[in-house]
């Protein structure tokens, strides 16, 4: 009698294609989702991630992720002890419901989600508690079935209990240096770190000033950082081929939140002309199509560079008027040339210097 009546409760849960909430562990219970049958499944893995520390009532996305099973459909129930969670505008399949009046929002499946790869996410926001200091846990467990209308080989699991440390104020960085170094038109930056807490990454920027005041900040590149770690660090970006002139840096930390801070560099970097004419190698050397030639200009100066094959017949001209005192890089596409080598030269005023360059097709 006992198995007829469980068959047809068993039967009846079923019909629960637009989800169900109270079914995780975070009022202890352990049934589970036995719709999909009695007991959780090991071949199903399921993962909640997201950031582990978050600022007290500040929003960040999670993810629950389901493996194996079926993997023809999946859906969820995921909830919070303390903290609230919400759908978010990356996944549409979720809603919010309770299972009973005053029992607290949890999250479900408006209807099945298909897998599309061997892996299923479904997408959230969560809202930490206004209180500080203290450790918050989402729960969840997810299914996945065939879809044949009955539970046969349909399967399940919890997802491990997932703690997040609440924090009164965002400290991503405790910065112990910034400095500054400059060669030719160079410019290394330096930074240590007593501590990080979160941390994606360093978003470099520059601001070319020129002795004026100046709020255009450019990206001039990024560097990741080192998460959540306690012991120093230090960071070391190179800026390269600026022109003459002045400018300031400044390091936008950001945390996987999407949170960030300005750390700003104290002085102001000048890029001086050069002190001497310079021709360099060019760079790629062989190269096939393209190459760059940087030359140093310590004067203003009518330049000319031009490009002769072995025998000393001209075969092309690069450039031939007057440049201000600076520091220049010219792009040379040879995609009309033949390989071989070929002499580049350059001629400053009266002085003339010439290098060899390969072409290699």
């Amino acid at each position: 009698m006992f198995f007829v009546f469980a068959a047809i409760i068993y039967i009846n849960l079923v019909a629960f294609e637009d989800g169900i909430v109270g079914l995780t562990k975070k009022n202890g219970n352990p049934t589970g989702c036995i719709c999909h049958g009695f007991m959780p499944d090991t071949h199903v893995s399921v993962l909640i991630s997201g950031p582990s520390t978050v600022v007290m009532n500040d929003t960040a996305i999670f993810k629950l992720k389901v493996t194996h099973g079926p993997a023809v459909a999946g859906g969820c129930d995921i909830s919070t002890s303390l903290g609230e969670i919400y759908t978010s505008p990356l996944d549409t399949v979720l809603r919010r419901a309770e299972e009973f009046p005053g029992s607290g929002f949890e999250l479900t499946h408006r209807f099945p989600k298909l897998f599309e790869t061997d892996t299923l996410e479904f997408i959230f926001e969560y809202i930490a508690p206004s209180a500080a200091g203290v450790i918050d846990t989402i729960f969840a467990n997810s299914n996945s079935v065939n879809r044949d209308t009955t539970p046969g080989n349909d399967k399940w699991n919890y997802a491990a209990n997932f703690l997040i440390n609440i924090i009164e104020e965002p400290l991503p960085v405790e910065l112990t240096s910034f400095t500054s170094s400059v060669y030719k038109r160079n410019v290394t930056l330096k930074w240590a770190t007593a501590s990080e807490l979160n941390n994606s990454g360093f978003e470099i920027e520059r601001s070319f000033t020129n002795g004026q005041t100046s709020n255009i900040w450019q990206s001039a590149g990024y560097t990741r950082g080192h998460g959540t770690v306690t012991s120093p660090n230090t960071y070391t970006f190179t800026d390269r081929d600026l022109s003459s002139g002045n400018y300031k840096y400044r390091l936008k930390q950001i945390d996987f939140n999407g949170n960030f801070k300005y750390f700003n560099l104290s002085n102001e970097i000048n890029i001086s002309v050069p002190s001497e004419f310079e021709l360099s190698q060019n760079y790629p050397n062989p190269f096939n199509p393209s190459t760059q030639i940087n030359y140093d200009l310590p004067f203003d100066s009518k330049v000319s560079i031009k490009i002769f094959d072995m025998n000393g017949k001209e075969v092309a001209v690069l450039l031939d008027e007057k440049k201000s005192a600076g520091y220049y890089t010219l792009n040379f596409n040879a995609g009309s040339m033949a390989s071989g080598v070929y002499i580049y030269r350059i001629s400053v005023n009266d002085f003339t210097i010439s290098k060899k360059m390969m072409l290699i097709k």
